[in-house]
Parts: C-alpha cells; sequence; structure tokens
C-alpha cells in the first residue's frame, strides 16, 4: 500500500536490475511497458562472488562490489539503450528487516487521510533508525532506509483496502521496513555512479521482492513461507492470509554448505561442488558414497535443526502453513528441497508436517514477465516482476 501517487508520460521505462546476495550478483537490462507494467528482460548476466574460506563481513562487502562492477560493466558494454532507472535488490547479509505495527486511537471519530498516515511511518522510521545507530553508537557505520511497505491498514478493526477519506476511532497498519547499512549502501551507488552517472536508483530486499511475484502467481493458497537460501544466510518469509507478516534469518547457505566440505575432506571448492554433484547425481561409487555420506548427513543436520530453531522461536500463537516456496541456486536446490520435507526438521508450529514445496526456477514466471534470448534466471524474474508490481501500484 502507497499514499504517494504520480503518473508516468513515458510508453516505455527501460531498467537496470541488479540482484545483490552473498554468492553472486546478478543483472539484467528490462524494459517495462508503462501501459500495462509488464517486464521483458532483455539482457542478463551473472558474476560470482570470490569463494572466502572465512565470514568476515568485511572481506565479503569488497568481495561484492568487485562482482558489482563485473555486472554493472557487462550490462554497461552491452550498449542496450538509456538507462531510465536502477532497480537494485539486496538479500541477507546486505539488509535487515523489521515488522512493525503502527496503531493511533482517539475518543473521537477522525479522518484517515495520507498525510496522517505518512506523519505516523515516518515516525516509525524515525524510531527504527533511532534504535538501531543508538544500540551500535560506538560504529560510524550508521544503518539507512531501503524501503516499507504497509501490508494492511485495520480502521476500528476490520482491514481496510483504500482507508484514505474514511472516519475511524481506532488505526493498526501493518509495515515491514528493511534498512541497510551507510558502508554498503555507498559503495554500491558509487560502482552505479562510474557506469550509469546519476541514474535515479530504487532499492529493495529480495524478501519483499519475491513475496510480491509469489503473491500475484499464486492465487492459493494464501498462506505460505518463503524460504530463501542465499550463499552465507538462508531466509525464512511468513505470509498469513496474504500478508508477509514476519521475516526471518540464520547463518546457513550455500557457501556454508560447500565450505563444511572443503575443510573437512580438505578440498579445494572446484572439487568440493564436483564431489556434492556426484553425490547428489548418485554418480558415486558404494565405497566412496559410503565414506562421504556421513559428512552429508551432519551438513543436512547442521542445516535442518537451524531451520526448525529459527521458526521455533516465532511467538506460539502463530500456526505456520505448510506450503514453502523455495528460492536457491540451481546446484544445491534439490537437495534443500529434499531436505525441508523431512520430518524430523519440523518447526513445533506445524502441527501437521507434509509439507509442498514449491521450487522456484523461473518457467512459473513466464506468463509475467518476458525473457529474451537466455535462460530464465529466477532471481531476475521475480525482482523485475516486483518492479512492475510496484509501478502499477503508483499509476493508480
Amino acid at each position: 500500500m502507497n499514499f504517494l501517487f504520480w503518473k508516468s508520460k513515458q510508453k516505455e521505462k527501460t531498467i537496470a536490475i541488479f540482484d545483490i546476495g552473498s554468492d553472486s550478483v546478478g543483472g539484467a537490462i528490462a524494459k517495462i511497458n508503462t501501459k500495462d507494467n509488464f517486464p521483458h528482460i532483455i539482457k542478463s548476466v551473472r558474476s560470482e562472488i570470490s569463494f572466502h574460506q572465512g565470514t568476515d563481513l568485511d572481506v565479503l562487502l569488497k568481495n561484492m562490489i568487485m562482482a558489482l562492477a563485473d555486472s554493472a560493466r557487462l550490462l554497461y558494454e552491452s550498449k542496450m539503450g538509456k538507462i531510465d532507472e536502477i532497480f537494485c535488490v539486496l538479500a541477507s547479509p546486505w539488509y535487515i528487516s523489521e515488522n512493525r505495527v503502527i496503531k493511533l486511537s482517539k475518543d473521537h471519530s477522525f479522518l484517515f487521510t495520507e498525510k496522517l498516515a505518512n506523519d505516523l511511518i515516518t515516525k516509525e522510521i524515525i524510531n527504527i533508525k533511532e534504535g538501531y545507530n543508538n544500540k551500535y553508537q560506538d560504529s560510524d557505520n550508521h544503518v539507512e532506509l531501503m524501503e516499507y511497505h504497509i501490508m494492511n491498514v485495520l480502521l476500528n478493526g476490520y482491514n481496510v483496502e483504500n482507508p484514505v477519506g474514511m472516519k475511524s476511532r481506532q488505526i493498526e497498519m501493518n509495515m515491514i521496513i528493511s534498512l541497510t547499512s551507510k558502508t554498503c549502501l555507498d559503495a554500491i551507488k558509487k560502482e552505479f555512479i562510474k557506469k550509469f552517472n546519476d541514474t535515479k536508483i530504487n532499492f529493495s530486499s529480495f524478501m519483499c521482492s519475491s513475496y510480491l511475484a509469489v503473491r500475484d502467481k499464486y492465487i492459493s493458497p494464501d498462506s505460505y513461507l518463503l524460504l530463501d537460501v542465499g550463499g552465507e544466510i538462508t531466509e525464512v518469509g511468513i505470509v498469513s492470509k496474504g500478508i508477509l507478516i514476519s521475516s526471518l534469518s540464520f547463518p546457513f547457505g550455500k557457501k556454508t554448505f560447500y565450505r563444511f566440505i572443503c575443510t573437512k575432506l580438505d578440498l579445494e571448492l572446484r572439487d568440493a561442488k564436483e564431489l556434492f554433484n556426484l553425490y547428489i547425481s548418485g554418480s558415486l561409487s558404494e565405497r566412496r558414497k559410503k565414506k562421504v555420506a556421513p559428512l552429508f548427513d551432519s551438513i543436512e543436520k547442521s542445516w535442518g535443526e537451524a531451520f526448525r530453531q529459527c521458526v521455533n522461536d516465532l511467538p506460539h500463537t502463530l500456526a505456520l502453513p505448510s506450503t514453502i516456496f523455495l528460492t536457491a541456486d540451481s546446484d544445491v536446490r534439490k537437495w534443500f528441497s529434499e531436505t525441508i520435507k523431512k520430518e524430523e526438521y519440523a518447526p513445533i508450529l506445524m502441527t501437521k508436517y507434509n509439507p509442498e514445496v514449491v521450487t522456484l526456477d523461473g518457467q512459473e514466471f513466464l506468463n509475467m514477465c518476458k525473457v529474451t534470448n537466455g535462460t530464465c534466471d529466477p532471481f531476475l524474474m521475480i525482482e523485475a516482476i516486483s518492479y512492475s508490481r510496484k509501478e502499477e501500484k503508483k499509476t493508480k
């Protein structure tokens, strides 16, 4: 829900999309038809973030910026025309999200206006930022607002789709807000300026982007989990009755997985990936399979228990849905999908654990996002759809 409106006079916009994770940085050039806001990806690239055995965030940031510079260069050199806008989507650990409930009540009826809503939202954002900056006041790395979304508005306890102009004694707004560090934000902007000068930049989180794309693609169910396995972090989004009500994360991702194999078997990354591919394809000899099986069982248990504990930290009044939409790189997607289905990793908030895991590989979004000359990159497609949905709201 957005309380600021404007109409575009352009018939088509050309945007650059950047997908910044902790394993790679993707980039795309997309044409957006401003009449129906249908996105068309005409060029896509992806640059790997250098593998590092440690988990130092400063090293990861440096490597991420190098990958971003490479993806930006590849898009710039493709000469696909003038870029009207940059849409930059961050995954963990590059941002943090919070769900907040904004409440206002009076003894008499009052009018819900755009100004009232924006004043309440602004006050809440200031309080959140000040809270984080006070918590880390010894650090020069302050947080900056990346985006916010009002998920729903209740007037006198009833959900209202278009509350502007209505009277009420009680207001309740459910908001999700995403913040990122100033250091990270400045480093990203610096790279964009090198190639795209002063082009307008909009930032978003991958969790919010995947929520918008999945919500519009799958009418049913209206309650589900969004699970994104990144390089260093796994994110869990909880959608209840069509509303993204919570976003959680735990420090275990694809790189954690491979780092564990490299350390235990003293292998290079390339050899660890090859071993894993042979293992899941059933191509290892029985002798070698028997030798490495305990290692993969141990990794599975570590991730499964971390997932279970992460979700168990939620309030026990919440009943979790059993449908899970999974985004992960193609080399580990199947393995994580099968791990989620195992009952021993069922969160206690799921009373009947028989999950339907829907893996998102891009094909399912082809009726919502056209792709030219290339394979479907699900992350970039999700983000193109998310951008178009946001633009659609602005023009209504």
